[in-house]
């Protein structure tokens, strides 16, 4: 009797008053006992069953709280570009969109971090991170928009870096070296996810935003590192002239750090189109696969669901471009969301009808770009939430509105 008594009060928590009651009462009858372990068991159940939900993958699907679901949702990207946290940055801004968000039918947003590296991380004069920041608010800043984002029942995708326009050579140089790939991981990354893990609203992570932007078009050997073929379509743009491998070992890296510390945080890439994540297109070839990943960086490097971004060109949509197709037809074995569109650059199709096609044609989400409403391919905000209520309630292709909890 007294080894369960042990068994029960570990389970307990030594902290739990009302599990000290009960064992008082245990140990004076043993017909109370009976009744205080049925009614223990039932409270640790109760408990169990309020666990915090985490988004997850099944097959092909996104579900939270083990239904399937489907993020219908913004970038809010920034209100200042690689300024709102740390340093005093945050303001009080993105909370404010964040219940805009959610009150006109959003789910989920896409926020930007690092973004190019001249406010946070701290580097030192030869390009090792320091810390997150000089003030010390950096992980405490993104806890709260999380903690925001909670209250309004919408989940946060972070994005760290910015692939599609970097021009910090220090941040280049985390892609480049990996001593100084290991300060950033050591001195900053690890804090803020030790400081967010297991946080409900934290949906997933994105160690960069369309690298290929920044990519070197070059063939190689190693299919996975010869960017020929999405050069094609252009890829480089930014003439920073970085590696495939570079790029796949730094995304790994990041990954990898990022499970070892909490491994229920889903991983992603944003592509700057559909070019780079699939091969059932000729226009096309897929750099993010599991081997390609792991081969750059090491095990536990892999992405959990696909993001692919995209723009009509001259009115048009390029062949294969995901509103133009279904997701199955990527052939692929993971969820996708399209990650970035506009209807001002779509081709001539709203925005309610955007997230429609999405929505019935087996895509796990859709962003609008963005929230801050600037740009040639950026929607207005009014727009954006009047399009985020088309899908409100909806759960015949996924649950829409969930309880983020």
């Amino acid at each position: 009797m007294q080894t369960r008594l042990d068994e029960l009060q570990e389970m307990a928590g030594k902290d739990t008053y009302i599990m000290r009651g009960v064992l008082s009462a245990i140990q004076t009858s043993h017909e109370v006992a009976v009744i205080a372990i049925m009614l223990l068991l039932t409270l640790l159940a109760l408990l169990g069953s309020t666990t915090a939900s985490r988004l997850s993958v099944s097959g092909t699907d996104l579900t939270y709280g083990g239904e399937k679901v489907f993020l219908n949702g913004v970038n809010i990207a920034w209100n200042s570009y690689g300024y709102d946290f740390g340093n005093g940055g945050y303001d009080g801004t993105l909370e404010t969109w964040v219940g805009e968000i959610g009150n006109a039918g959003g789910n989920s947003i896409r926020v930007w971090v690092h973004v190019e590296g001249f406010s946070t991380p701290e580097f030192d004069d030869d390009g090792y991170v320091t810390d997150c920041d000089r003030t010390g608010q950096f992980e405490d800043d993104v806890l709260k928009l999380l903690n925001a984002a909670q209250q309004h029942n919408v989940l946060v995708n972070l994005v760290m870096w910015n692939g599609a326009y970097l021009t910090n050579q220090k941040a280049i140089n985390l892609v480049w070296d990996d001593s100084k790939l290991d300060s950033y991981i050591q001195n900053c990354l690890n804090s803020l996810i030790n400081t967010i893990k297991g946080h409900p609203a934290l949906a997933s992570f994105e160690a960069v935003n369309e690298p290929e932007g920044s990519v070197r078009v070059e063939s190689n050997g190693n299919a996975c590192y010869d960017t020929t073929t999405i050069g094609q379509d252009g890829a480089g743009w930014t003439g920073t002239n970085i590696p495939m491998e570079n790029w796949l070992h730094f995304i790994g890296r990041l990954n990898q750090a990022v499970r070892a510390i909490d491994s229920s945080t889903l991983t992603t890439i944003g592509s700057w189109g559909q070019f780079a994540q699939n091969d059932a297109f000729s226009n096309s070839h897929n750099h993010y696969t599991d081997s390609c990943l792991n081969g750059a960086a090491g095990s536990n490097s892999q992405l959990d669901y696909y993001q692919m971004h995209t723009y009509d060109w001259s009115g048009s949509w390029s062949p294969g471009a995901p509103f133009t197709v279904s997701a199955s037809d990527y052939n692929l074995n993971k969820p996708i969301v399209i990650g970035e569109f506009a209807s001002v650059c779509a081709a001539g199709t709203s925005l309610p009808d955007l997230y429609e096609y999405a929505y019935t044609h087996g895509y796990s989400g859709a962003w609008s770009w963005h929230y801050v409403a600037t740009g040639d391919c950026s929607d207005s905000r009014d727009a954006q939430q009047q399009a985020l209520g088309h899908l409100k309630g909806r759960t015949d292709h996924g649950t829409v509105s969930f309880t983020v909890g």
